[in-house]
């Protein structure tokens, strides 16, 4: 444990100081990308060549809250509007207005026995925001494909849903997610964390926010009720 809080310190205090000089700029969407590619690649290099049996088309556990900074919720509305036909746009909008209706307030537990579906699974459960997937996301990693199955399947039992995981992998992604939160406050930007879905539709059905953020204003806390 030592070993790793030194080890996760050293990481935070590098990260941190390459994240100040990047949102010290004028926040834009450049910038925004850059923090948010700096906070991955930074976690990549503490796991990588590590195993794990996550592969495409693997989403059980993709049922589970998911919190997600504002950048991150930002990037990945921008790259939807940017690369779905308005069409495909507007669907996806009404499928993430009713999964918001019908899973707040759920905890994970109630959302694996009614099968809440992240919004952005495809019809082959392949995740359609990968390239551009939250942080929390890049930090599970199973050990098991079969164990996950088991875990996440919507039966109710009082035995624990038991996953064998990368701790490394996740410890380091949890590290990057709160020292890039700290490094938003401490540039004056909003640094709330909210469910993925919420945060997503909020820009894209109000492009208003993206300014709003840029501008180191607070979005409303309607979308937190």
């Amino acid at each position: 444990m030592g070993e790793m809080t030194w080890q996760a310190e050293r990481f935070a205090a590098a990260l941190r100081e390459k994240l100040q000089e990047t949102l010290g700029r004028e926040p834009s969407l450049l910038s925004l990308n850059e923090a948010l590619t700096a906070c991955s690649a930074a976690a990549e290099k503490v796991c990588a060549g590590r195993p794990m049996a996550c592969a495409p088309g693997c989403p059980s556990c993709c049922v589970l809250n998911v919190a997600v900074l504002l950048p991150e919720a930002i990037l990945i509305a921008m790259r939807l509007r940017k690369t779905l036909p308005p069409s495909e746009l507007s669907h996806l909008q009404r499928t993430l207005s009713a999964h918001r209706s019908w899973t707040r307030w759920m905890d994970d537990e109630e959302r694996i026995i009614k099968r809440a579906v992240c919004p952005f699974l495809d019809s082959y459960g392949s995740c359609c925001i990968h390239e551009v997937r939250p942080l929390a996301c890049r930090g599970a990693a199973s050990l098991d494909a079969d164990c996950c199955r088991k875990a996440f399947s919507p039966i109710i039992t009082d035995d624990p849903r038991l996953v064998p995981a990368d701790l490394l992998r996740q410890a380091a992604y949890d590290e990057a997610f709160s020292t890039l939160g700290k490094a938003l406050k401490s540039s004056g930007l909003d640094d709330r964390s909210i469910e993925l879905g919420t945060g997503v539709l909020a820009f894209l059905e109000e492009p208003e926010y993206l300014e709003l953020f840029s501008g180191r204003g607070r979005l409303p806390d309607s979308l937190w009720r």
